[in-house]
């Protein structure tokens, strides 16, 4: 499987394109408001990152067990350290 995120940038123009395999698709994020960048930053990216493996995981396996999952909410917090550090990550169950 090949996996690729392309990210064209220049003055108030931000595109982004996914693809797996011959799979192609585009996400929909605006450019920060001086024109040059991404609006999102690349933590956020990363958490939902994870957020969307994690879903597609629930739905993946309950298809696999005969389960039917309607609805699924899934949250990523953190916190962006100052300086150089690890991120800490916990999966859990959340808020019921």
């Amino acid at each position: 499987m090949k996996i690729s995120a392309k990210v064209q940038n220049s003055a108030g123009q931000h595109h982004i394109t996914l693809r797996t395999n011959e799979d192609v698709h585009s996400l929909a994020i605006p450019p920060k408001p001086t024109g040059f960048g991404s609006s999102a930053n690349g933590g956020e990216l990363l958490f939902l990152a994870l957020a969307t493996c994690y879903c597609n995981d629930i739905y993946r396996e309950a298809a696999k067990r005969g389960l039917k999952v309607e609805q699924i909410e899934v949250e990523v917090e953190g916190a962006r350290p100052t300086g150089w550090q690890r991120y800490k990550i916990h999966f859990g169950k959340g808020h019921q």
